[in-house]
């Protein structure tokens, strides 16, 4: 199979991922809301809401992995993966926002009372909730790791946090549903903001680690530490094979796409490749990076003068 078949597989396979979460994420935004509203819960529609933000950001991935299939060398000479973090970003900024809006709005309602909410029907929604959530999650996770995308892959992260999301609300539910029979019942209708500034502190994380990974990508650092001690590995072997002097090594990441930038320095007195010779070892060290599933843009140089390389 040619490079051009497996790469349009992939983005067919990535578009199709996409369509999954988006039409996964309407459905259980609908069940949230229509359910949240007729059990008057403050924390089944924050789910609900942030399933319909959910849908609307799913749905930007999907315009956004079509709109980088799409060649355009003359306006993009390095390819548009630098889209993909942006993106990313712009994502998990939103699902901030909601955590941070949804955390005083509980506040306001704890500090003015609390509200009465129907405990046994908020066990039944978010039992249905969790495990259908983590269905999702699962299956996207397995076909993130096959697909080396990191649209699909924010998708299962998304999945994740509103699995654990779902989960904390049973547990919730679970506890204001027992105080029915205990003498405390009157702390009832407090569990529900507790429930919603709990939940949406907890998932402040998740977006804050995320965004620093993606600003890592846009302002061209380092990549992780498993990209470049591979390529570390590989640029040294080389060296020692072949004697040079000293060598280089650059690793970043943007999106689904490695960049890698190797230097060699020539010793003056030793050996002194020639054009096919240096193909060569540009052709041994890509099929050495083979672990790497990310796409790879390999440059290697080679230089007399280090001052070309440093």
């Amino acid at each position: 199979m040619s490079n051009n078949n497996v790469s349009t597989t992939n983005h067919s396979k990535e578009n199709s991922l996409l369509r999954i979460s988006v039409f996964g994420a309407l459905f259980f935004a609908v069940l949230a809301v229509v359910w949240g509203v007729v059990v008057n819960s403050k924390i089944i529609l924050f789910d609900g809401i942030y399933s319909l933000i959910s849908v609307g950001l799913s749905s930007i991935s999907l315009i956004t992995a079509s709109y980088m299939q799409k060649q355009d060398f003359e306006r993009f000479p390095y390819g548009k993966e630098m889209i993909e973090p942006i993106i990313i970003l712009g994502k998990f900024l939103v699902i901030t926002i909601l955590c941070l809006f949804s955390f005083f709005s509980g506040f306001s309602t704890f500090i003015s009372g609390g509200q009465e909410v129907n405990a046994g029907s908020g066990v039944v929604y978010a039992f249905i909730a969790t495990v259908g959530c983590y269905l999702v999650y699962l299956f996207l996770k397995k076909k993130s790791n096959s697909s080396a995308s990191g649209l699909v892959e924010a998708e299962s992260q998304q999945w994740l946090m509103d699995t654990f999301l779902s989960l904390a609300v049973f547990a919730g539910f679970m506890l204001s549903f027992g105080l029915e029979f205990t003498p405390f019942v009157g702390y009832q209708p407090y569990m529900d903001p507790i429930m919603v500034m709990l939940v949406s502190a907890y998932f402040l994380k998740v977006p804050i680690l995320n965004m620093g990974r993606q600003i890592r990508e846009l302002v061209d650092m380092a990549a992780d530490d498993k990209y470049y001690d591979l390529c570390d590995e590989i640029v040294e072997g080389v060296e020692k094979k072949y004697k040079f002097q000293e060598s280089f090594l650059r690793v970043s990441k943007s999106g689904p796409k490695l960049f890698i930038e190797i230097d060699f320095v020539v010793s003056p007195d030793g050996w002194q490749p020639t054009l096919a010779e240096q193909d060569q070892i540009r052709e041994e060290i890509l099929s050495q990076m083979k672990p790497i599933s990310l796409k790879k843009w390999l440059n290697v140089a080679f230089t007399g003068d280090r001052k070309w390389a440093v």
